[in-house]
């Protein structure tokens, strides 16, 4: 368990954030590990993520009653202004919903979280004993990459708020930023668990690449002249080649077995942050229809515009993100197939055949797919299905509004 806890020790200050988050109920075990324990059960972070997803609950639920008992006071208000208070609402909704999924995915699943890490260090383990990997070497890029990452992602939600919120003061009054502060909250959260999402992935990915190079590099069937001295040495080496491929097969099978872990401890959380990504891309899309229909092309309601699609951009971008880097992942076991059929075999050899057909069947019977809690897959086709509910919705949404407000004229030309 070395391995496992080395790994966790690399992304030490992400586990840090996630706790103070209630996504990580974890503590990691002191450093001499002899039981290989990796992680130790806090019940004071599980006392306190609990804590949180009660008071989030009954926030979200007086939200909702309040929001209730307001609506039926705004009779007197204008379409336009209550067709934007409902996509506010719905989108605020929707991320406390979100938020809500993921604290509770996180002290559901931790025992799979735990799990994962557990497999991830099998994994090394095998890495570094049977193909002479420097896990160490992969441990420091993972973790430059995931500092990178996370600032990356942290400049892109400072800009795209700091953005909103400006634009938004200049048009609403003194409640916008209590709807802000209020939306922002879960709006990190979840984009914390996002992060959490796309870091695992990568850990896949990284692992898959390196059974890749080492398939490139394999060739069973080594030519030479037939000399004993050199047909001995060909024969030691086309062992050494049939063990490298047993290991590999053997490390691709945890790794599929690692992304089975991976689908339990954020199947949940993708499922319903991808659903109010959806909810969001749309609603906003019809707020900015409405805008632009209604506008007068002046500076403002063109900043108004400018506002409510970088509204968009976080969800859209995270949706983007999560889409391209599984179905890439997913696409690695593909061309592992393509490379396990390129290397150099003696046909005559049984042995050769048998492995090669085996690790054929594996590929193909254990394919990697990393799933929303079943529901779908998450991959590019998850984009195409996007795009094209987003356009359903939009146009039967304005299509009914054009429809109300051609009844609405015809009533007043009465």
């Amino acid at each position: 368990m070395e391995f496992g806890m080395d790994t966790l020790r690399a992304l030490e200050p992400l586990h840090r954030v996630c706790q103070v988050c209630n996504l990580w109920p974890w503590r990691l075990a002191p450093p001499p590990d002899p039981e290989g324990i990796l992680l130790r059960r806090s019940r004071w972070l599980e006392l306190y993520g609990w804590t949180v997803l009660m008071a989030a609950t009954s926030f979200t639920a007086y939200g909702l009653f309040q929001e209730s008992s307001v609506e039926e006071k705004k009779d007197s208000e204008s379409t336009i202004s209550s067709i934007g208070h409902t996509v506010d609402f719905i989108q605020l909704v929707g991320m406390r919903v979100a938020h809500l999924a993921a604290l509770l995915e996180a002290l559901w699943q931790r025992q799979a979280q735990r799990g994962f890490f557990a497999e991830l260090g099998e994994i090394d383990h095998l890495l570094s004993k049977a193909l002479r990997v420097d896990v160490e070497a992969m441990r420091l890029q993972m973790r430059r990459q995931t500092s990178r990452r996370a600032v990356w992602i942290l400049w892109g939600y400072a800009v795209s708020q700091l953005l909103i919120l400006g634009a938004k003061l200049l048009s609403r009054g003194d409640r916008f930023p209590i709807y802000w502060i209020s939306y922002l909250l879960p709006l990190l959260v979840c984009g914390l668990r996002y992060f959490q999402i796309f870091n695992a992935t990568q850990l896949v990915r990284q692992r898959l690449d390196v059974l890749l190079v080492a398939l490139q590099q394999l060739q069973l069937h080594q030519k030479g002249p037939a000399v004993d001295t050199v047909l001995e040495a060909q024969e030691d080496l086309e062992q050494a080649a049939m063990d490298r491929l047993i290991a590999v097969r053997l490390v691709y099978q945890r790794v599929w077995a690692l992304v089975a872990l991976l689908n339990r401890c954020y199947g949940l959380s993708m499922l319903m942050q991808v659903g109010n990504d959806f909810l969001a891309i749309t609603s906003n899309c019809y707020w900015m229809f409405l805008n632009f229909r209604q506008s007068a092309a002046s500076p403002f309601d063109i900043l108004q515009i400018v506002a409510s699609g970088v509204w968009s951009a976080p969800h859209l971008g995270n949706v983007l993100v999560l889409s391209l880097l599984c179905d890439r992942t997913a696409q690695c076991a593909t061309r592992l197939a393509l490379c396990l059929h390129q290397v150099s075999v003696d046909l005559r050899n049984e042995s050769h055949n048998a492995l090669i057909t085996q690790f054929s069947l594996q590929l193909l019977h254990q394919r990697l797919h990393f799933s929303a809690a079943g529901f779908f897959n998450v991959d590019c086709t998850l984009l195409y299905t996007i795009v094209g509910a987003t356009t359903t919705y939009l146009i039967i949404l304005i299509q009914f509004h054009m429809s109300e407000s051609t009844i609405g004229g015809g009533s007043n030309g009465q």
